[in-house]
């Protein structure tokens, strides 16, 4: 707790945290397979533990609009595999990377800058991008804020 207290005060006196921006009502809920089995099951579990907490205020009055709490989830190795090969590349069976990305959605200028950043810096430090892929998304189940102000979602599949 020394420690604790010493550091806090390091990080307020250097201006890198106010106390004041601390907000209640957030947090973190896991839940898992102590068996390290993948199951459907770990993930309606994963979405009842997302609904319990609806109260916690974070739902505009049209009721769509959130704050973007979801569960994280693992996708197969072979939904990418086969996203690569759609795209007429070569998936050479090693690791696959995926950056997921949030652009301007009405800006196609800046959405070009952002890729050429993206793909510099890969390019830069000797990653292959395979391609970029539009994510799908359902814009019916989104309140009017959310629709609004939601970004291009895209993501870049690399090694």
């Amino acid at each position: 707790m020394k420690l604790y207290k010493k550091n806090l005060k390091k990080l307020i006196n250097g201006k890198v945290y106010n106390p004041n921006m601390e907000h209640d009502s957030c947090g973190v809920g896991l839940v898992v397979s102590t068996e390290g089995k993948k199951s459907r099951k770990i993930v309606e579990y994963g979405i009842e533990a997302l609904k319990a907490v609806w109260h916690r205020g974070a739902v505009d009055a049209d009721g769509k609009t959130g704050d973007g709490a979801g569960i994280h989830i693992e996708i197969s190795t072979n939904f990418f595999k086969e996203k690569i090969e759609n795209y007429g590349r070569q998936y050479d069976g090693g690791e696959i990377c995926v950056g997921m990305i949030f652009l301007p959605r009405n800006d196609y200028n800046s959405q070009e800058k952002c890729k050429t950043l993206i793909e510099t810096e890969l390019l830069t430090n000797n990653y292959y991008i395979y391609r970029w892929r539009q994510v799908p998304i359902n814009t019916s189940v989104l309140g009017i804020k959310a629709e609004g102000n939601r970004p291009e979602i895209v993501q870049i599949i690399f090694k």
